[in-house]
């Protein structure tokens, strides 16, 4: 059938219908469904379980067309590269140690932190409707972005995703059954390359041969599984927990881009609420010494300079792209300050984290000045 077509397009007020007829949900077992708002790529039920809570699912399903006020389209097939990453995370997560991690202490219930870090479990496909469901992070929790827009800057969140991004690099990195089963990397072309970096081009014709060369850069420096949506709306948060989702980019590539992408979020957060300056920029902070912790050990001081030095010019490009790109920051308070410095930052590019954290903390004091 047409990989654009889904038998059925699901809906909160025909999801039910639709499990019951599938056999996928008791016919007596009283249910609800409800939209989940935030991502722009799929339709994201949540099933609720009237009888048995503990029960609860999320049923999910690639739209062609993304959210977006520009066209933005993309094949639901991606939805399927969502299952196989989802599946070899579960193996990374809950059975492979990471490199110089105790016997006894993988990453789930690691005394770094109290705070434990789960995958979504797969409860089933649909391939003709390019559906799957997965299990519910617990009733009560939210996902990161929001908190962080409400004022809460956990340090303790920050250092669990450096743990939890860091052993995803490191227990792939240069593994070459990873890179041949998810060597296919055209939906992060479509959903990363070319929105955020190629669309920078696009915007600012001047940059256009830096963009190039970022672009030819990501491309072949191909190093470890590359999550592609490591970010605070993709993690989902409760006291004593933490949930990664979205996986539908993932891909055997250039880590750089990950770390990037992630430290983007974080940064636009702490110079948006630049008057908590001190509290936000931990958490890029903390972060970073997290992955490093894991990361740095496992692949020796030479690729870890270099994946340093490219992860610098992934966070400018990344910075630029969520003005500029596609995929717009809705938050920014000023984004013209903040545009003139990931344009410095790709024009002149920091070759270490702590020279990037010494530039952003000089943008942060004007913007504090100007208060």
């Amino acid at each position: 059938m047409n990989a654009s077509a889904p038998r059925h397009i699901l809906t909160e007020e025909n999801a039910i219908d639709y499990l019951r007829a599938e056999g996928r949900l008791p016919l007596a077992a009283p249910a609800e469904a409800r939209f989940l708002a935030g991502g722009v790529s799929n339709v994201v039920l949540y099933i609720r379980r009237l009888d048995d809570p503990t029960l609860d699912f999320v049923l999910k399903q690639a739209s062609p067309q993304l959210r977006v006020p520009q066209p933005w389209f993309c094949s639901v097939e991606r939805i399927w590269r969502e299952v196989a990453v989802l599946r070899l995370c579960e193996r990374l997560l809950y059975d492979a140690p990471a490199p110089n991690e105790q016997a006894s202490e993988r990453l789930g219930t690691s005394t770094a932190s109290r705070r434990s870090i789960h995958l979504p479990r797969l409860l089933f496909e649909d391939r003709d409707n390019y559906a799957f469901a997965m299990t519910a992070a617990p009733l009560g929790h939210s996902t990161w972005k929001q908190r962080l827009l409400d004022g809460d800057a956990d340090v303790e969140i920050a250092d669990a995703c450096g743990r939890l991004l860091g052993r995803l690099h490191a227990t792939t990195w240069l593994d070459s059954s990873v890179a041949a089963e998810l060597d296919d990397r055209q939906f992060f072309d479509d959903l990363r390359l070319d929105p955020y970096y190629r669309q920078v081009a696009r915007v600012h014709s001047s940059l256009a041969p830096i963009m190039e060369r970022l672009v030819a850069s990501v491309w072949d420096h191909r190093r470890s599984l590359v999550h592609g949506d490591f970010s605070p709306k993709n993690l989902l948060v409760w006291p004593d927990g933490l949930m990664l989702i979205d996986c539908e980019v993932g891909h055997y590539g250039d880590p750089a881009f990950d770390l990037g992408f992630f430290l983007t979020h974080l940064v636009l957060k702490s110079l948006t609420f630049v008057e908590r300056w001190h509290d936000y920029f931990r958490l890029p902070q903390r972060f970073w010494a997290s992955y490093a912790e894991v990361v740095s050990p496992a692949i020796g001081a030479t690729e870890w300079q270099d994946l340093e030095r490219l992860a610098q010019w992934n966070l400018a490009g990344c910075m630029l792209a969520r003005i500029d790109g596609k995929s717009r920051v809705e938050y920014l308070r000023t984004p013209d300050e903040i545009r003139k410095l990931a344009i410095d930052l790709l024009q002149t590019p920091a070759t270490t984290w702590r020279e990037t954290c010494e530039r952003l903390e000089a943008t942060s004091r004007l913007l504090r000045d100007a208060m």
